[in-house]
């Protein structure tokens, strides 16, 4: 080998480091965007129900369908449900039985609502429907579905079934052009608390206004 062609097969051997080294480097960004993604979807999902958990419900997706109403002029239906003496449940069958029954809630209330609306875990055994377009009489009918449904429903819990019933808060919101949506949000929560206080305090099983 002539001495001249010593510096070419250095820089060839290098230039096939540094090529690896931008293929390894790659494939790591690659796998961190992954790690990031993953991460991202869990911190955003309720872990019982699989469901959208408070931060990703009342971050995302209401303030999108709240932007959306003002621009369009329609209403947003929102309904707060939760299952009546779930503690029954739970002493009865047992804590565990007792998310069994919230995660078939869950299961259930996705199954009736399909397409045409979001469904949110957002604490404890409360789910949060949201609709759009969604007048208030449009929300009292898919509130009053759900309650319907669940009443009948017969739930697998232990080693055996739950039958249970539920109650809900319902609101109708039409935001105005320039308002925190975030904020907004979480008044509207507030206010579908207080209505779905109202219902279990009435007996339970029955849908209240905010």
């Amino acid at each position: 080998m002539a001495d001249s062609d010593v510096p070419r097969l250095h820089e060839s051997t290098r230039v096939r480091e540094l090529e690896q080294e931008v293929q390894t480097l790659r494939q790591e960004t690659e796998r961190l965007h992954e790690e990031i993604r993953r991460w991202a979807k869990l911190a955003g999902t309720d872990s019982l129900s699989g469901l959208p958990n408070r931060i990703s419900f009342f971050r995302a997706f209401l303030p999108q369908a709240l932007q959306q109403s003002v621009k369009e002029g329609l209403a947003v239906g929102l309904i707060l449900l939760s299952p009546d003496r779930l503690g029954e449940v739970n002493e009865s069958f047992g804590r565990e039985a007792g998310g069994e029954v919230v995660k078939g809630l869950g299961t259930l209330i996705q199954s009736l609502i399909g397409d045409s609306g979001k469904l949110g875990h957002v604490d404890g055994a409360n789910f949060i429907q949201m609709i759009y377009p969604g007048d208030i009489e449009l929300t009292r009918g898919r509130a009053n579905l759900v309650r319907a449904r669940v009443r009948t429903h017969e739930f697998p819990c232990a080693d055996s079934v739950a039958q249970i019933t539920v109650s809900a808060g319902i609101l109708s919101a039409e935001p105005t052009e320039g308002s925190d949506f975030r904020s907004l949000g979480e008044e509207y929560f507030c206010q579908l608390n207080e209505a779905l206080h109202t219902a279990k305090k009435a007996g339970g099983n029955r849908v209240e206004v905010a």
